[in-house]
């Protein structure tokens, strides 16, 4: 089986998660874990305010996933763009598509203080892949991990001191239009992420995202959009589960500071061969060629071969 988690957002003062040991039974009860994006913190990891109260590392991380003995996958995210060189996946030859969710929106997250400077970063990486040729999904996706890092760089550092904590409360508060941008946001993603894949010629009929934090379920045209909301108190997450025999998603709940599985919000009956996931990664010797990709851009690592950033 596999588990497909995301927005763990580890290390961020508002997520649930506190100490890594709340998270042993979610990861340690199926054959692989996939962590669908911003599962870590990574921005200003390296900055002055950090020296002292460093954000959690993946090296962390990874150490106590080893200890349990898991078997992990970490796709990018928009606050973890470099955790990984794995941007998306796919089962059943394009049939079930997992990525993050950061590109589906121009200004990679338009609800942040940060989205103007994230639309004109992205934007200029676009054009720039763009005037190199052929524009892959993975490249286009590598964009945008770059736009993220860079648009990182471009902006304030953390201020730990009241009157910068002050600051970040009216910047998170302003406009006072913000919520109404939020909502509209999570009406737009589903649809928005079967355009997006559908612009570098995939029609998935399961696409499993993460990123706007809200869970939900919605059919758009033949694709089910799944999004498993994030580890934040509110509006909750889910975790999706991909069996042989089909797909299941439930509510993650804690209990006595262990996250564990509480009911069933969806199930699709659908034949899945795990083996055939896969993770397009440019610029490495791969094991398959993807079907539908140009083999001299891409490899496609099965899951079973790839590379992993765990020593064991």
């Amino acid at each position: 089986m596999i588990r497909i988690l995301s927005d763990l957002h580890w290390g961020h003062k508002a997520s649930l998660i506190k100490e890594l040991d709340s998270l042993k039974g979610l990861v340690t009860e199926t054959d692989t874990v996939l962590f669908n994006g911003d599962t870590l913190e990574q921005k200003y990891e390296d900055a002055p305010s950090h020296i002292d109260s460093p954000l959690p590392s993946f090296e962390e991380f990874s150490a106590q996933l080893a200890d349990w003995n898991a078997n992990p996958v970490f796709i990018t995210g928009n606050h973890d763009p470099n955790i990984s060189d794995i941007h998306y996946g796919e089962l059943n030859c394009g049939q079930i598509l997992i990525t993050h969710g950061d590109g589906i929106f121009k200004s990679i997250a338009p609800w942040s203080t940060t989205s103007r400077i994230l639309e004109e970063v992205a934007q200029t990486n676009f054009e720039r892949i763009q005037s190199q040729g052929q524009i892959t999904f993975y490249r286009f996706l590598q964009s945008i991990k770059d736009a993220c890092m860079e648009g990182h760089a471009l902006t304030k550092d953390y201020d730990p001191t009241v009157w910068g904590k002050i600051q970040i409360f009216a910047h998170q508060a302003w406009p006072p239009t913000k919520p109404f941008k939020i909502l509209k946001c999570w009406e737009d993603a589903p649809k928005l992420a079967v355009e997006m894949a559908s612009q570098y010629e995939k029609t998935p009929q399961f696409m499993i995202i993460g990123h706007t934090h809200k869970p939900s379920i919605r059919a758009e045209g033949p694709t089910q959009v799944i999004n498993t909301g994030s580890f934040f108190p509110w509006p909750g997450s889910t975790a999706v589960d991909l069996d042989s025999n089909g797909i299941t998603i439930r509510k993650v709940v804690k209990r006595r500071s262990q996250f564990a599985l509480g009911k069933t919000v969806g199930r699709f009956e659908i034949d899945i061969d795990l083996d055939s996931m896969v993770f397009p990664v440019e610029g490495e010797i791969g094991i398959a060629t993807p079907n539908h990709h140009n083999a001299s851009v891409y490899s496609s690592v099965p899951l079973q071969d790839r590379p992993s950033k765990i020593a064991k």
